[in-house]
């Protein structure tokens, strides 16, 4: 399973699984890996296309950083020879989002090696409406203060330049001084409005966590079955009898479906 090299075959392949999958490949030229094929479940919540990835490398497809990053996880995966689960933080065209992925490894016989990964969203990152109204808040306040600084410059300014007198600044300390406090108080409620904000995201966490739990059982029994198909099929390669087989069967991409959101 998931040892052709024709990626439609391997599409239909993925489309059996209702979970995120992919499979990608490792590339002899560059030690970089490359899409070969994403079922419709992944092209839904990542909002990928199979059709727009595939043979391309990481590098193509995810910022620098993020796609060394995978990068690196897909060659470990290889070298342990074994299962490798992860979280990460990817943006995907659907935004950033949060995955708990689970790695496989596959060999084929040529030499050529291959990584069947499961993917799990665990949480989309995105501005929550609380924030939106934190942000609004900061900015009155942070114009407010801005006014009165302005003030308060315009006062020195004038000092400076002698159209304010010493006695007229004197008098004017009474002003200066309540402008002063009036931006401390603004900048107390600023600190209040972060604080909120940000107890408001510890009471969700315990909710975030949660959900967390859930996805995870449900990617261990997938990813199981995944890898007993793997180690079945490698078993297939190595008993009495087994002869390599010369591939003849060229890369194709023919009738990759296209789901596009």
């Amino acid at each position: 399973m998931f040892k052709s090299n024709s990626t439609s075959k391997m599409r239909e392949q993925l489309d059996r699984l209702a979970i995120p999958m992919f499979i990608a490949e490792l590339r002899a030229d560059d030690s970089q890996f490359e899409i070969l094929a994403l079922n419709a479940t992944h092209e839904t919540h990542s909002g990928m296309v199979m059709a727009d990835v595939i043979h391309r490398p990481l590098s193509d497809i995810l910022p620098a950083e993020e796609a060394r990053e995978v990068n690196t996880r897909y060659s470990r995966c290889i070298q342990h020879d074994g299962p490798v689960r992860y979280r990460e933080q990817l943006r995907m065209p659907h935004g950033a989002m949060i995955w708990d992925t689970s790695l496989s490894h596959l060999s084929l016989p040529d030499g050529r090696e291959r990584v069947i990964g499961t993917a799990v969203i665990v949480k989309r990152i995105k501005r929550h409406d609380l924030d939106t109204l934190a942000f609004h808040d900061v900015e009155y306040f942070a114009a407010s203060s801005s006014m009165r600084l302005n003030q308060i410059s315009d006062v020195l300014e004038a000092v400076e330049s002698g159209h304010i007198s010493p006695e007229q600044l004197a008098g004017s300390a009474g002003m200066l001084a309540a402008l002063c406090r009036s931006i401390d108080e603004t900048m107390r409620e600023l600190r209040r409005i972060a604080t909120d904000r940000l107890a408001q995201e510890d009471q969700m966490l315990p909710l975030i966590a949660s959900k967390d739990s859930a996805f995870s059982d449900a990617g261990c029994e997938v990813d199981s079955a995944i890898n007993a198909l793997i180690a079945a099929a490698n078993n297939l390669n190595t008993g009495v009898g087994y002869v390599q087989p010369t591939p003849t069967e060229p890369l194709s991409n023919d009738t990759v479906p296209q789901h596009r959101q």
